[in-house]
């Protein structure tokens, strides 16, 4: 069933492209409501392409959709959000502020403060800047939202607030410290460097005058806007006898949770405690010589910054754990708010020490108590399962016949799990890493970014969780991933099928360009050979 087209909503926002939600993840669904129309039915929403979240009602037996527009400007949002699972027309989230988490009613227009995160004890960092997205938990008792930045990837900051008992915890990932209510601020080692060993100095040619030098070394991680830098190493003592210069090995940086690193920094000083540093982001791999007169320069940090930015962070539908995905790492890590209890899991391939689990690459959704993710080992990638409070114990979700690429992209949503977490994952695959160039046409003979290689090639399925390995087929989702006929697969993100499945698991939402077919941007016309092509948002029945 198409849920939109070029006409736009209620005579708003013609020629608009819709699109579900760019994460699978967030439940854009609201609870099944018998007693909404003739058939019961849903509320949902989807986003536009030009910013904002449309609310609509569908029901159930006949699945015809109606926007609910209400009082709403242009019939829109001004965000996407999270749908209560206890209330059918409560739909979580920011919805014009950074730091409050808000309730609106569908059903009546009208919404509520739940909480106001600036009031979250002794927060380290500022919630301005990029607006994250809030997710609860199963009983809507627990929220979390990561926030911060100029835009997503430049946050650091993760919070979780409890309703039931008023409390607020928060997660720095920059510094890897946590805190919030009744609570001491600490540190933790996971998710951040470790300062370098002292470094290695030899005496080499150049012109510091005579005397005694003091080395520190910090090591650095990318970091958005700037780079971060650990606490700094040992101090190294070198004793010039006469004019000369130091020469400095570049150090071994342990890196075990696959931060992304963008080198080192060099302090030196005449006397002890008295370094200042002299050159920043130096080459991992490169030697450094300080041969030229010291200069003045910033003092080695007191705090480390050597963590990563926020790409997004969920919380487990039992309210008890807190999913947090890096911008910048190859590790994703999984927090228990309230305590210093934080897990890390490679995202790429096996865990470089034991206590890293492996193999939680790919695209992750939370149950109650499990995190299900595509992955390895090998060639070709399953679907993995796995408890949250053991990484490392990993059932196979595929039928051992079934293989797919690694390159083929897939999105998972499991909004209709239930306490066991044993009701069917679902979600599409595409192929947005092969980067094919298309051809100018709509022929799936020659254009190779039409063409089906493969089961579940452009398709929609879902997956059991429990028992005997099955998957399901459902539909050809004819998304193209490519901005037009002539472009690159992966052009277009919001032409990526990324869907979305009710409540109870009867329904799929899914934005899709069906191949190039639905007309063009009128920002950007030309489809379907040059411009962008719209993309429409779908739904499939799952039966």
């Amino acid at each position: 069933m198409r849920v939109t087209d070029e006409s736009g909503v209620e005579g708003k926002l013609q020629g608009f492209s819709f699109n579900s939600n760019s994460s699978a993840e967030t439940n854009e669904w609201g609870k099944f409501d018998g007693s909404l129309g003739p058939n019961g039915g849903y509320y949902f929403y989807i986003m536009t392409g030009g910013g904002g979240a449309v609310p609509f009602f569908m029901d159930a037996a006949t699945m015809r959709v109606t926007p609910r527009c209400g009082a709403l400007r242009t019939c829109r949002l001004p965000t996407g959000g999270s749908f209560s699972y206890v209330d059918p027309a409560i739909l979580y989230g920011h919805f014009g502020a950074n730091n409050a988490i808000m309730a609106y009613n569908v059903a009546s227009g009208k919404q509520i403060k739940v909480y106001d995160l600036n009031k979250c004890p002794n927060l380290p960092a500022d919630l301005s800047g990029y607006g994250g997205a809030i997710s609860n938990s199963g009983d809507d008792s627990k929220f979390v939202d990561y926030s911060g930045g100029r835009m997503q990837g430049f946050g650091r900051l993760v919070t979780f607030y409890d309703r039931a008992s008023d409390h607020c915890y928060w997660y720095d990932t920059a510094t890897g410290r946590l805190g919030g209510s009744g609570i001491e601020t600490v540190s933790i080692k996971q998710g951040k460097l470790a300062a370098p060993a002292a470094p290695r100095l030899t005496i080499t040619s150049g012109n510091l005058p005579a005397g005694d030098y003091y080395v520190q070394l910090t090591a650095n991680t990318l970091m958005h806007p700037n780079f971060g830098e650990t606490l700094p190493s040992p101090e190294a003592h070198i004793h010039l006898n006469s004019t000369g210069g130091i020469a400095i090995s570049a150090p071994d940086i342990d890196n075990p949770f696959g931060m992304i690193l963008a080198g080192y920094t060099v302090y030196i000083g005449t006397a002890l405690g008295q370094e200042m540093r002299q050159a920043s982001a130096v080459q991992g791999q490169q030697d450094y010589t300080q041969s030229a007169a010291l200069v003045k320069g910033g003092t080695p940090p007191a705090t480390s910054t050597a963590g990563y930015n926020v790409h997004n962070a969920r919380v487990s539908r039992d309210g008890n754990v807190v999913k947090v995905i890096p911008q910048n790492g190859q590790a994703m890590y999984l927090w228990k708010p309230g305590t210093t209890d934080v897990s890390a899991c490679s995202t790429h391939g096996e865990g470089k020490v034991p206590d890293i689990a492996s193999f939680c690459g790919g695209h992750t959704v939370l149950g109650y108590t499990h995190l299900i993710n595509a992955g390895g080992p090998g060639s070709t990638t399953s679907l993995l399962m796995r408890p949250t409070n053991d990484l490392n114990r990993i059932t196979q979700l595929f039928p051992s016949d079934i293989t797919v690429p690694m390159s083929m992209d897939s999105h998972w949503s499991w909004n209709n799990t239930d306490p066991t977490d044993s009701a069917p994952v679902c979600g599409a695959y595409s192929r947005s890493s092969f980067k094919l160039q298309g051809d100018g046409t709509r022929n799936s003979a020659t254009n190779p970014l039409l063409a089906v290689r493969q089961a579940f090639d452009r398709e929609i399925v879902c997956v059991v969780t429990s028992g005997a390995p099955t998957v399901w087929r459902f539909a050809h989702h004819h998304a193209t991933g490519a901005c037009n006929a002539s472009a690159k697969d992966g052009s277009c993100f919001n032409a990526i099928a990324i869907g979305n499945v009710s409540q109870d698991g009867k329904f799929f939402l899914f934005s899709s360009d069906w191949d190039w077919s639905l007309g063009s941007d009128p920002h950007a016309p030309g489809c379907p050979v040059s411009g962008r092509c719209r993309v429409d948002t779908f739904i499939v029945e799952l039966k």
